[in-house]
């Protein structure tokens, strides 16, 4: 019995000296690549702060494609959990794009303010196996607040229109503002062009014509007809509020309304 807890016990003490010898590993690791002196760095020191928080706390392993992992990533076992992790953390959430716009100091996008505000609020990130070996990943609650903080700062600034009430500033979604700073000339000449048919390949079309904006800003059918009667694949989505569509049409070739209005005049099937 002796003999069996004294096996116990070097065994017990073997598992400990591996994870402590292996997380101090981790650590220096960790610790080693977030004061590297080539990583890039914002010209705005509250961007270097944000940005530092996510390399510290190795959001770039899984949510980037080419993070430079540590050593462990070789050891059976750890390298499928791991490649699992990180194909997961890249499909649910791309950090290239946050990291790009801290950089260049512009507004990051609030989708992905939003992705970081509810793993900031539910504390569902890093996930408890990744802080286990990386204890430098954990986030402390002063580290929360000040990320909850920049992102309330993101969209005060770049996202709350002057009309919305204060106790709405910092919602996800924010209220389609009551009024936007308008060129009276462009107005008239969008008028213009919105119902003039020579824009179309043979001149019977306008914008108009599936856009009525008389009608709710589309023609009502299940699909909509175009040049020559020829009917196309698709509806006529409304142009009410199109001022604030980011993309046109996603999964269609045309990304934009500039594309869709050619695709729609030009080329209707």
């Amino acid at each position: 019995m002796k003999m069996v807890s004294r096996i116990t016990a070097i065994g017990l003490a073997g598992v400990a000296i591996c994870y402590l010898g292996l997380s101090g590993y981790v650590w220096y690791h960790d610790n080693k690549r977030s004061k590297q002196a080539d990583v890039q760095a914002s010209a705005v020191s509250e961007n270097n702060k944000v940005l530092g928080f996510l390399r510290e706390k190795g959001c770039d392993y899984c949510h980037t494609p080419s993070a430079e992992l540590p050593a462990y990533y070789y050891i059976p076992g750890a390298k499928q959990l791991m490649d699992y992790d990180i194909k997961l953390g890249y499909k649910s959430f791309n950090l290239e794009a946050v990291r790009a716009a801290l950089l260049a100091d512009k507004p990051v996008s609030q989708s992905d303010l939003n992705k970081i505000e509810w793993v900031m609020q539910y504390e569902t990130m890093p996930p408890t196996r990744y802080t286990a070996l990386h204890w430098a990943g954990k986030v402390s609650d002063e580290e929360r607040a000040e990320i909850l903080a920049w992102i309330a700062k993101q969209r005060a600034e770049y996202y709350a229109s002057n009309d919305t009430a204060p106790e709405h500033r910092n919602e996800p979604v924010q209220p389609i503002p009551q009024k936007l700073p308008t060129d009276a000339q462009k107005v008239a000449l969008g008028f213009a062009l919105y119902h003039d048919p020579r824009l179309s390949a043979d001149s019977t079309i306008s914008c108009a014509h599936c856009h009525a904006l008389n009608a709710g800003g589309v023609d009502g059918r299940k699909t909509s007809i175009g040049v020559g009667g020829a009917v196309g694949p698709i509806n006529a989505p409304t142009v009410f509020n199109s001022v604030f569509n980011v993309e046109q049409f996603l999964g269609w070739s045309c990304g934009n309304i500039a594309g869709s209005g050619r695709w729609t005049a030009v080329e209707p099937d």
